[in-house]
């Protein structure tokens, strides 16, 4: 063990200090009347005296030290009383926290279910307003075949779809499906091919041979020369076939596809422009 530095300004301030209480408390009990009483202020005195000749002569005694301790023992307690507070609120929020996904998870596995079943037992079906909500979207062949790939994807998942709310759900989810995909069409498509669209539509169902749309389609490149540079007819008919607005049959004739027709449908139904460039 290290010898203890001594600080011998502090201890001759001590010394001092000591000389100087031990002479006011001589003062008091021999000078001042009446002599010989022993008041508070001079066992005050005295316990001072007696506290600074402990501490200096023994090294692990002090007043600061006891102070010291003193203060540091609240400190700890206010820091306690922190994290007491704090652990209380993280309790509190990991148990909200298993609350919502034990909810959540009951909610999707358990709810779904009974609060389905409980539906049906409770209320009475309106087909009226069933087939109302259906016929707000609509049917066609292209929606019909959406809806199928809808309840094909259900049954791979093992999910039930036979209410008529799920009826009603799948027809217009397939109908939401058809018209984002005719926007992202209508967004790229040109004027002219929208026009080679009617045409197929008016010679239905016959379709147009290989060389009326080549006809066509070299009017189109002539009239806008500038726009189909190195461009051929299997390049301007490309966009159509993979959007499947159109199709070529057996015998080589190009017609006009379910989903063509819908989209010509729609273009009217909801206003949109055809005078495009090209």
């Amino acid at each position: 063990m290290e010898d203890k530095n001594t600080n011998y300004f502090v201890r001759t301030l001590i010394i001092l200090l000591c000389i100087g209480i031990s002479s006011i408390i001589a003062f008091k009990f021999f000078f001042t009347e009446p002599k010989g009483e022993i008041s508070g202020g001079l066992i005050t005195l005295i316990i001072f005296l007696l506290v600074l000749a402990l501490a200096e002569s023994f090294d692990s005694f002090s007043v600061g030290k006891l102070l010291s301790i003193k203060r540091e023992i609240q400190k700890k307690e206010k820091e306690n009383q922190k994290l007491e507070r704090k652990n209380e609120e993280l309790l509190s929020q990991i148990f909200n926290i298993s609350n919502n996904q034990k909810q959540s998870t009951t909610s999707v596995f358990g709810d779904y279910y009974s609060g389905k079943k409980k539906g049906n037992q409770n209320k009475d079906i309106d087909e009226n307003v069933v087939q109302e909500l259906l016929d707000a979207i609509g049917n066609s062949v292209v929606i019909t075949e959406m809806e199928n790939n809808i309840k094909k994807e259900l049954d791979n998942k093992n999910l039930p779809y036979d209410t008529p709310t799920d009826t009603i759900l799948i027809r217009h989810l397939a109908g939401t499906q058809l018209a984002l995909n005719f926007e992202t069409i209508h967004s790229a498509i040109f004027g002219s091919q929208i026009i080679l669209l009617k045409d197929l539509n008016r010679v239905a169902p016959d379709g147009m041979t290989t060389t009326e749309i080549s006809s066509y389609i070299a009017g189109v490149f002539k009239q806008f020369s500038g726009s189909f540079t190195d461009w051929d007819d299997e390049k301007y008919l490309s966009y159509l076939y993979s959007s499947t607005l159109i199709t070529k049959t057996e015998n080589q004739n190009i017609h006009l596809t379910n989903k063509g027709v819908d989209y010509l449908s729609w273009i009217v139904r909801n206003g949109k422009r055809e005078d495009f460039s090209f």
